[in-house]
């Protein structure tokens, strides 16, 4: 069974990540520096800004679904997987 030690540092993980893709994109959605927006990407994925926020935030308890994670990968264009891999960036 997870531990909510272990739990943490997955949501932890992807919300860094999430963050840092949404940053440093090359999707058609990205602006001419490689970044969308909060507000864009939750337009886009069907989502509040506020559950963009909400994901992103180290301080919020997090709760989302693999379901929004797969949506958000889809518009930003990087693989599913790489929301759960350790970084260098999402250390």
């Amino acid at each position: 069974m997870i531990t909510f030690e272990e739990l943490d540092k997955i949501y932890y993980m992807i919300s860094r990540n999430v963050k840092y893709y949404r940053l440093n994109n090359n999707s058609k959605y990205a602006d001419k520096y490689g970044r969308i927006s909060q507000e864009r990407l939750a337009e886009l994925c069907e989502l509040s800004r506020s559950t963009i926020a909400n994901i992103e935030s180290e301080k919020v308890n997090q709760t989302f679904s693999i379901a929004v994670i797969a949506t958000i990968s889809k518009v930003l264009n990087i693989p599913f997987e790489e929301f759960f891999k350790e970084h260098e960036f999402s250390k």
